[in-house]
Formats: structure tokens, sequence, C-alpha cells
């Protein structure tokens, strides 16, 4: 079963990144945004691994789809 997940992306200084979902209760850090939601996606895999799919995604809707919707100029 695939999981769609609201991820953000927070500068944290000049060279360093933060992804985060806040649904699954994970963050991660890399020195682009790439390399950090990368290093979040093995995060969530190491917490699937530890506690197993359920209890990770208990709070993740399977039916909802997330999209970014740009506004304005």
């Amino acid at each position: 079963m695939k999981y769609k997940l609201p991820v953000i992306i927070e500068k944290i200084n000049d060279d360093e990144y933060m992804a985060r979902s806040e649904l699954v209760r994970a963050t991660a850090v890399g020195g682009a945004p790439e390399e950090a939601v990368e290093n979040l996606r093995e995060a969530i895999d190491a917490m699937i691994e530890e506690f197993g799919v359920d209890l990770v995604f208990k709070d993740v809707d399977k039916n909802i789809d997330y999209r970014l919707v740009e506004i304005g100029n």
C-alpha cells in the first residue's frame, strides 16, 4: 500500500534543510531539500521496521490526495 504524506521543508540555515511530516510525527535534515526528504523517507522506513505500518500510519487517511496550490504573483 502506498501512502501520500504532506511534507514541509524549511531552510534551517545556509546549508541545512529540515523536512517533516506531522501526520507520522517524523523529521529529518539534509544539505539540500531533496536530501532532507530522502532522509525523512529513510526515517519513516525505520519507524515502520520498529513499530509496524499500522501504528506509523494510524493518523493517515489513505483516501486523501495532497496537492500544492500556489496563489498570487
